[in-house]
């Protein structure tokens, strides 16, 4: 399913045309920043992370056909590597790094904060974390259930990167378990975005853009540590 999810996540606008583009949106400038990429998969985000000229880029992914994927890619352009985010960022020293950026990867793990821990820590004073999940409204469709308030295990098909079609396992959780567990990690919400279909690439989505357009898909966090020189004590909701 590896090399599947690489092919279709190339073209699939899920990826190209809302997720990526709200991420991207939402880093800070990052020519001469160190970044760290948690969930890389086979490197297409991490191809513009390091075109916007980032001093050092550090990708990881916990599939090593991904992984192979993305140095394939990047050749020496970024330190690519197998890590599960479930387990301590033991190779990256206490605040070295600028920026954490971690693309539709945190709904594949259950318990958050152990991992925003991690990203708190390697985190440098004053940056950013830019984290783009599943939108809780959008999942709790699918919840066997029916109890809004429960962190659950969901499975999905995707027929799109198929066939044959794979089932996708991953997690359900409440927008207040989000923001409690970013808060149980010390770090701060700066930012809370909504990602819909740009009007202005109506053509591109197609027969999607009305859904995409009216309906939540994504949800995108940006954060902090207390009290950093973008933290002025609100946080900040765009659609």
């Amino acid at each position: 399913f590896a090399v599947q999810y690489d092919q279709g996540s190339a073209d699939n606008i899920y990826n190209t045309l809302l997720d990526r583009p709200a991420v991207q949106s939402k880093c800070p400038p990052l020519a001469g920043r160190r970044v760290l990429e948690a969930g890389c998969a086979g490197g297409r985000l991490t191809e513009w992370l390091v075109d916007q000229e980032a001093a050092e880029v550090v990708a990881l992914d916990a599939s090593p056909t991904l992984v192979k994927l993305a140095r394939e890619r990047l050749g020496d352009r970024a330190g690519v590597r197998v890590h599960d985010l479930r387990e301590p960022l033991d190779f990256l020293p206490d605040a070295s790094v600028d920026v954490v950026v971690s693309s539709l990867t945190l709904h594949y793990v259950e318990n958050w904060v152990p991992v925003l821990s991690e990203f708190r820590r390697v985190l440098a004073p004053g940056g950013t974390v830019v984290i783009s999940t599943h939108h809780p409204l959008n999942d709790f469709e699918m919840s066997p259930s029916g109890d809004y308030f429960r962190v659950e295990e969901l499975q999905d098909e995707w027929p799109s990167f198929g066939p044959p079609t794979p089932v996708v396992r991953f997690f359900r959780r409440p927008l207040g378990r989000m923001i409690a567990d970013v808060h149980g990690a010390g770090l701060v919400l700066r930012e809370l975005s909504e990602p819909r279909a740009d009007p202005a690439r109506r053509e591109e989505f197609g027969k999607r853009f009305d859904k995409l357009s009216r309906k939540p898909w994504f949800l995108v966090l940006v954060l902090g540590h207390p009290g950093g020189p973008a933290e002025d004590g609100t946080a900040h909701t765009a659609g």
